[in-house]
């Protein structure tokens, strides 16, 4: 009988549940990423932008009992946010114009500064989690253990939800939260009790798909500068791409808006059609998507096109890794 057996032997240990399996994965990977300096203070930058839309809504509720400050809160409406309609009604009914009120400042907060932020934090870490493993050969230790190819995927893009969530759902969870306590009573929370609902509803619909393209453009090269580029091209081009196509024709008549409506300018009586190249743009085609969750589409088109493409890019994503890693492991 020999002393050692050294082919494979089944596992007779406790495993976990399918459920918390990817969470071994991800709190590897979260703990790598906070050891680093710089992104932990590009976290701390993360969260300043909350102070803008803090403070737009304390003025407001404020000024429904305080009419000095009516004017002022209604030009930042007709002025930055490009809502005429809705900074007259600031002026004639404050109350009516809550729940819109706030919304738009959270929509603008997640569409601004949190959007930018999430495209530099993902191009600075996702490219890192599956193309470092092909390099160094380590998705060999993962699959060593009983852990699927889905549960590997699942687990990598939580590194990127937790970080996210830390800079985009969390702020504006408190920037609504923070939005209660300032206001001069209680009698805000049945008007936007909605609201929470919203951001997370806007969280997912940014979080899933942006992160499942990183994931897959880290998974096609095991040089992480060339998903790196192809990450930051995809949003670059897109919005440059949609800009060109969709402004120039105006730009070429030299026509300037006449007249303003719900969203500010009149684009339709410029001939521009906002939702035609949409598509092309992930940054415009999230931006349909969320100012859909949140009730403030701005555009006469139907949303399904941009959930549609949210949608399948997800789906697409997700396959093209599992594909790229059953194959690795069948080499």
């Amino acid at each position: 009988m020999p002393l050692h057996e050294l082919g494979y032997r089944t596992w007779d240990g406790h495993r976990s549940s399918p459920l918390l399996r990817p969470l071994v994965v991800a709190r590897g990977g979260i703990s790598l990423v906070l050891k680093s300096r710089w992104l932990r203070l590009g976290f701390l930058l993360a969260w300043l932008p909350v102070i803008l839309p803090t403070i737009g809504i304390f003025l407001f509720e404020y000024s429904i009992t305080n009419p000095n400050l009516s004017r002022g809160v209604s030009n930042i409406f007709r002025g930055p946010l490009q809502r005429p309609d809705l900074a007259q009604q600031v002026l004639e009914d404050p109350a009516g114009a809550r729940h819109e009120v706030w919304t738009l400042f959270i929509l603008t907060f997640f569409r601004y500064p949190q959007l930018f932020a999430m495209v530099c934090l993902i191009g600075l870490i996702a490219p890192l989690l599956v193309s470092y493993d092909l390099r160094t050969k380590a998705y060999l230790m993962y699959f060593s253990r009983p852990l699927s190819p889905t549960e590997y995927i699942i687990g990598k893009s939580a590194v990127i939800w937790f970080l996210l969530g830390m800079i985009v759902t969390v702020p504006g969870l408190a920037l609504y939260f923070v939005g209660v306590l300032l206001s001069p009573d209680f009698s805000v929370v049945p008007e936007t009790w909605d609201i929470p609902f919203r951001i997370l509803g806007a969280s997912v619909v940014l979080l899933v798909p942006t992160t499942f393209l990183a994931i897959a453009y880290s998974s096609l090269t095991s040089e992480n500068r060339y998903a790196t580029f192809a990450w930051f091209a995809t949003w670059v081009m897109g919005f440059v791409s949609y800009q060109i196509l969709t402004f120039s024709p105006a730009a070429m008549a030299d026509r300037a808006p006449r007249r303003r409506r719900r969203g500010g300018i009149d684009w339709e009586e410029m001939g521009i059609d906002l939702d035609r190249w949409r598509l092309l743009s992930p940054y415009h085609t999230l931006g349909k998507a969320e100012a859909w969750v949140f009730g403030l589409d701005p555009t006469e088109g139907s949303v399904i096109p941009a959930m549609t493409v949210l949608i399948v890019v997800s789906v697409a994503s997700f396959w093209l890794v599992r594909r790229r890693l059953i194959a690795k492991l069948k080499a």
